[in-house]
């Protein structure tokens, strides 16, 4: 194996360019040596096209017809990025300068290893951690995602209590290192979902093939602040309940399905009547309408079925318990709180 694989950090990019004036600079003062940088840009209006073309001509720069969103984007835009390793890199990302190593170390000590993601704290507060991924991704046994060091709405302070590497069940979109052969072999992101629970579906897929997802946390970036959910815009809510409910439908068995998705199905109406007495109305219609889309989904759109399904329950990355009763209900609202025991071997 080459001891200095060739890394390309991909950037997509969609009307950010005050955030690349203000990211690249730290992402050129990555230490790894055999590194390459590229931008996708998904038909951007605001001028980030000419600013990379201006100021980094050395970068490569893909510039794609249409926004395509994020599954859609890296998808075309990866398919002309030749290297060993892809590190995938929202724009809103401030890296530290020995990211990669520690990233790339993990994955050699690994032989298993796919992906691996670093632990990623706030850019606005960074002594805590962020919202999207925190320092490794779970789900639990009725699909619900969160994350060890942020559980729901609730984020906690980075004091090295999540310092360990280990197994996880989904690597942030935000950052992940991921094998470009790996990549090409899943068929990407699922374009359907357009944004929102693509790296999860992946990471998820990449699971059923044998293969690991690791945090390495002596990585560490700086993730934009993230809105807690209530406070997200009600696109983002749609897509977010959409495609959770797509993702269970195309990665459960069939056994699964028939008692995880009549239990969703109750809790996302739950969920609706909760923005409702709230006073989010939109929000709440949108969840119903998320609800019908992704039956829509089911019936008129389904193209693929994932292959070699494996029942949730014997996936060891997944808490077989419900986060939802813990947090509202037990009042456990840390990861290390929750009962752990049905998260086996961590290594």
């Amino acid at each position: 194996m080459n001891a200095f694989p060739s890394i390309a950090i991909v950037l997509l990019n969609y009307n950010g360019k005050e955030l690349l004036q203000r990211n690249l600079p730290f992402i050129l003062q990555a230490t790894y040596a055999n590194k390459k940088i590229a931008v996708i840009d998904n038909a951007s209006a605001d001028g980030s096209v000419l600013f990379l073309k201006n100021n980094y001509p050395d970068i490569q720069l893909i510039e794609l017809s249409s926004n395509k969103g994020y599954a859609g984007g890296y998808n075309e835009g990866l398919q002309l990025v030749a290297a060993d390793y892809f590190i995938l890199l929202n724009t809103d990302v401030e890296v530290t300068p020995g990211f990669i190593e520690p990233l790339l170390d993990t994955m050699n000590a690994h032989p298993a290893a796919g992906i691996c993601q670093p632990k990623i704290l706030s850019l606005e507060n960074r002594h805590m951690f962020e919202y999207a991924g925190a320092s490794g991704g779970f789900i639990d046994k009725y699909g619900y995602t969160f994350a060890r060091g942020r559980i729901l709405d609730f984020s906690e302070e980075d004091m090295g209590q999540y310092d360990t590497n280990r197994k996880i069940f989904w690597a942030s979109g935000a950052c992940f290192m991921i094998k470009a052969s790996l990549f090409h072999e899943m068929n990407g992101f699922y374009d359907y979902y357009f944004m929102y629970a693509e790296e999860v579906d992946l990471c998820w897929r990449v699971q059923l093939t044998g293969k690991k997802i690791f945090c390495c946390a002596t990585s560490v970036v700086y993730h934009k602040e993230t809105a807690e959910f209530a406070s997200q815009s009600a696109k983002r809510v749609y897509y977010v309940f959409r495609n959770n409910l797509v993702m269970l439908f195309r990665n459960l068995t069939f056994s699964d399905k028939l008692w995880i998705i009549p239990v969703r199905l109750a809790l996302n109406i739950a969920a609706a009547f909760h923005f409702l007495v709230r006073g989010y109305f939109k929000k709440s219609w949108l969840i119903v309408l998320s609800v019908l889309a992704a039956f829509k989904w089911l019936i008129f759109e389904k193209k693929e079925s994932v292959q070699h399904k494996k029942s949730i329950r014997k996936i060891d990355t997944v808490y077989k318990k419900s986060i939802l009763v813990n947090y509202y209900f037990r009042n456990r609202k840390t990861f290390s709180a929750i009962d752990d025991s049905s998260l086996n071997n961590p290594h």
